[in-house]
């Protein structure tokens, strides 16, 4: 067997069109977002909610919602490119979004932006224009760094690397939230002699963070509230559906900071999902008049209904189906055979990873579609204390999330990677533990 990384090549491709990686702001993107956005550009209600904040000239917030998995970082990321590689008033942003883990602390929270800004910086400009300016200097040596001889990049500074000069270790005193902000409006100033009007900054995936801590959640926006005020920088923070009605709204210091609405991003519609495959074929394509579609429109139209229109499940499924295929020639796989085959795939991976009982508590799942803990117990005719053991264990291995909170209670659903055990016939379900 010949052991080479050409299963996409055999289809004609560069890269594989079913990537469930966020297409990515930067310019030089395999690719580029500009191209291939479908359904979110400039004329969609949720771009025209976004471009009303970022217009607004001294900074702004906004938060974006929508379900996992329909294209939320696709959509703020093209708008980051947008605003920085196309737009007249030119806004800078890190180079990927950041995260937002429960326990931040104000510096914590300050630092990271530091740490991010200052590493597009190095990007754009070099170290030396770093080291070269005091206060970016002064930041730079704020944690501690590590250098060698070599000019790349090798050090932590506020989760970026960064190296100069000769083989050496600095440490320095931790600095003040209030020198951190000082720090951070320096340089935002820094940032606009470069030409830029302002910062970009994109927070991503708050779901589980606000789903398990609400209050936790809370009680940070509130402490961060005057920093979310600094001029020239624009705050867009991405989180579940419903986040920012249970999560901002009740902060009334916090709301009037922010865009006096959240930001839906639905999902695609199918029309739309089959649009956004074909244009990832012809911009991947080696050549764009000579490539075989790994599987049909009939697959991707069942896909689309069986995941909700969800992109990334959509991706995921074809990847899969592709990838484990017997080394045969590349062809275009029908609908039976795809569906066939996937549904072989999950009822494999889950036969090695549940317990029958764990088995017996997903599929009531599947069924019932968003549920609670004690929804599952009834419908097994169980007291609840006996499904929790089974509801935990699924909730760990990620057969089943977190979907929305409806006042103090969590509800949950069936991972879209497993939802195709509804269509799989009732005996080959009885017969999976026998």
């Amino acid at each position: 067997m010949e052991l080479v990384q050409n299963i996409w090549t055999r289809y004609g491709f560069r890269g594989n069109p079913f990537d469930t990686a966020a297409l990515s702001a930067s310019a030089g993107a395999l690719l580029p977002i500009a191209q291939a956005i479908v359904g979110r550009g400039m004329d969609s209600a949720e771009s025209k909610k976004l471009l009303g904040v970022l217009r607004s000239k001294g900074g702004g917030r906004a938060v974006v919602e929508g379900d996992i998995g329909v294209g939320k970082t696709t959509f703020v990321n093209y708008h980051r490119y947008l605003w920085e590689v196309e737009a007249a008033d030119k806004l800078l942003t890190p180079a990927t979004e950041i995260a937002l883990p429960s326990g931040w602390s104000v510096g914590e929270f300050v630092g990271n932006i530091i740490g991010a800004v200052l590493g597009k910086i190095v990007l754009v400009k070099g170290e030396k224009y770093v080291h070269d300016r005091p206060l970016l200097h002064e930041l730079f040596l704020l944690n501690r760094v590590f250098t060698q001889r070599s000019l790349q990049i090798q050090a932590s500074l506020f989760g970026f690397g960064g190296g100069m000069g000769r083989s050496s270790q600095i440490t320095m005193p931790e600095p003040s939230e209030a020198q951190l902000l000082t720090h951070l409006r320096g340089l935002v100033g820094e940032v606009k002699m470069l030409g830029y009007q302002g910062i970009f900054l994109h927070f991503d995936n708050l779901e589980l963070l606000s789903l398990r801590n609400p209050e936790e959640t809370r009680q940070l926006f509130e402490k961060l509230r005057d920093t979310l005020q600094i001029a020239d920088v624009y705050f867009v923070f991405v989180g579940q559906r419903g986040f920012f009605d249970e999560i901002i709204s009740p902060l009334e210091r916090v709301r009037s900071v922010f865009s006096g609405f959240p930001i839906h991003v639905p999902a695609l519609s199918q029309e739309k999902v089959l649009e956004a495959i074909e244009k990832r074929y012809r911009l991947l394509a080696a050549d764009p008049k000579r490539f075989i579609r790994p599987v049909d429109g009939e697959l991707l139209r069942y896909l689309h209904s069986l995941y909700d229109g969800k992109m990334r499940f959509i991706l995921d499924a074809v990847t899969s189906i592709v990838t484990n295929l017997p080394n045969t020639g590349p062809g275009t796989l029908d609908m039976t055979a795809a569906k066939t085959f996937l549904a072989e795939l999950v009822m494999d991976r889950l036969q090695h990873a549940l317990t029958r009982r764990e088995w017996d508590v997903l599929w009531e799942a599947v069924k019932l579609g968003t549920f609670t803990n004690a929804d599952i117990a009834r419908a097994l005719k169980q007291h609840r204390q006996n499904v929790s053991k089974y509801f935990n264990a699924l909730l760990s291995k990620r057969f089943i999330y977190p979907h929305h909170r409806d006042g103090r209670q969590i509800y949950y659903c069936a991972s879209e990677d497993v939802r195709i055990i509804r269509d799989i016939p009732i005996k080959a379900r009885k017969t999976m533990f026998i």
